[in-house]
């Protein structure tokens, strides 16, 4: 039998628990904050769902799977689901934190890209974990038993991993983990290069993409086997032979179209892939 949702709002602690399943992909189960009194344990059963916690002030100490981590303000961490724990709160300075407790297809994944796993249970916060308060709290706003609410509560659960995988990204990167693969990076990258390809430079392709240049590049090599640049200039180039083979424009017109606005470094260029002029080269396939 399914329990039934209920919110509790004490000094000192809130808590909506028991929230009725929205979608498969990602569902929130329950959400609150909690001000601790020293010494606070807490040692449930084994859960069944994911329980993230964000850290806003004091300090406490955390056991996952017999590993122990000391925890302090804006760290967030981890209760895997399926995991033996335990924590509690420092005796002089009692932690206060926050909670969403989630599951759903796509939760660890999620997870992991906010760099959060049965083995990296605990990351520091790359922003102010405060910063998450007013998502929180406005899933615990919403918790009268309506439709809509049900709705903002996943939107709001959404937003937090969103923003949570956003901050750390920083942290990813850093590890060398990304997103993505290195051909869908590239695949994404191609397709802007493709509309936008007269007025971008790499670094723009690099914005685009949200990775950094040196990244592109590498990713490049690795799956075309030639630099951004490279590939950029010889699509242009590519476009440009399509024009002189399919239009009567002229070679300055032609430059001009493809990006480039000076007609004799186009010319220069153009010789150096295709080894003729752009002249010749239309003399000849004509």
């Amino acid at each position: 039998m399914e329990r039934q949702t209920t919110y509790k709002n004490v000094a000192g602690f809130k808590c909506l628990r028991n929230i009725k399943r929205q979608t498969n992909d990602l569902y929130l189960v329950h959400c609150g904050m909690q001000k601790c009194p020293p010494g606070y344990t807490y040692n449930h059963k084994i859960p069944n769902e994911n329980h993230l916690h964000f850290v806003t002030d004091g300090k406490g100490e955390l056991v996952v799977n017999k590993v122990t981590y000391k925890i302090r303000k804006n760290d967030i961490f981890l209760i895997p689901k399926g995991a033996e724990f335990q924590y509690h709160a420092d005796l002089a300075e009692p932690w206060t934190y926050m909670w969403v407790t989630f599951d759903g297809a796509m939760a660890d994944e999620y997870l992991q890209n906010a760099c959060l796993c049965a083995d990296t249970p605990v990351i520091h916060s790359t922003i102010p974990t405060d910063s998450y308060t007013p998502l929180i709290q406005s899933i615990l706003d919403a918790n009268h038993l309506t439709k809509a609410n049900e709705i903002k509560r996943v939107a709001y659960l959404y937003e937090i991993l969103s923003m949570l995988i956003e901050a750390q990204a920083a942290c990813r990167n850093a590890d060398g983990s990304y997103d993505y693969t290195a051909e869908a990076y590239v695949d994404y990258a191609l397709q802007y290069i493709k509309t936008n390809y007269r007025t971008i430079k790499v670094g723009d392709i690099a914005a685009y993409v949200g990775i950094n240049r040196s990244y592109l590049t590498s990713l490049f090599k690795k799956v075309l086997n030639v630099s951004p640049q490279q590939y950029l200039i010889k699509f242009k180039l590519s476009e440009a032979a399509k024009y002189l083979k399919t239009t009567d424009m002229s070679v300055s017109e032609i430059a001009e179209q493809v990006g480039y606005g000076d007609s004799c470094n186009f010319t220069r260029v153009f010789k150096q892939i295709y080894g003729v002029s752009p002249q010749t080269y239309r003399n000849t396939i004509l």
